[in-house]
């Protein structure tokens, strides 16, 4: 990866109130490490305190860029509530393995064409189901993935190639879900489905051919 790229944060403000941040902040400051960004906390901090007093009421998505030079780029727009079950579909070919073990999915950039090459082809699908060259399965292009499996909630592990999102963390962190491989020979077995991200929480899903 070249340095003409953003760290990216997207999170939820919701009256005001942000949430998930020390799991956001923990991680940009690990990602800012590893590319050798800069980051001023105390400029960030006073600009997401700016940022929820002028969206005190609503919810939001927020989007936190980190550029190079240690600016902080930061968008709101509104968040509108998800129906549910989205709709999942698992993508038709696997991610090569020289990407889904790399910088551009380890850390959440701006960097995207590993992604946007699997995005879903019609409005009726939220997100498509990720999977790698070994049969395993790792994440959808805009969030995580969970399996109710034998009456037990699972997430891939990091190994299997996927972003540590901060959703998946928090549900980890619960107990909500423990870590399993699955491979998409064992989807067949699968009784239940979600889509967990930081921005949406918990959804609901569906797979569909």
């Amino acid at each position: 990866m070249n340095t003409n790229f953003e760290i990216l944060e997207t999170l939820a403000l919701k009256s005001g109130h942000w949430q998930n941040w020390p799991l956001h902040w923990a991680r940009l400051q690990i990602t800012a490490q590893h590319f050798r960004y800069p980051l001023m906390q105390m400029q960030l901090e006073s600009d997401m305190q700016r940022i929820a007093q002028e969206h005190a009421r609503g919810d939001w998505r927020v989007r936190l860029a980190l550029q190079v030079s240690g600016a902080v780029h930061i968008t709101a727009e509104p968040l509108l509530p998800t129906p549910q079950p989205v709709q999942l579909q698992l993508a038709r070919q696997p991610v090569p393995s020289s990407v889904a073990h790399s910088d551009a999915v380890r850390f959440k950039t701006s960097v995207r064409a590993q992604y946007d090459a699997y995005r879903p082809r019609s409005d009726a699908v939220f997100d498509v189901v990720l999977y790698n060259e070994s049969g395993e399965i790792t994440e959808c292009t805009r969030g995580n993935i969970a399996m109710e499996i034998d009456g037990r909630w699972v997430t891939p592990p990091l190994a299997c190639g996927l972003l540590p999102g901060v959703g998946r963390a928090l549900a980890l962190s619960q107990g909500d879900v423990s870590e399993r491989v699955v491979h998409v020979d064992d989807l067949p077995s699968v009784t239940g489905w979600a889509f967990i991200n930081s921005l949406r929480g918990w959804l609901n899903a569906r797979l569909i051919a």
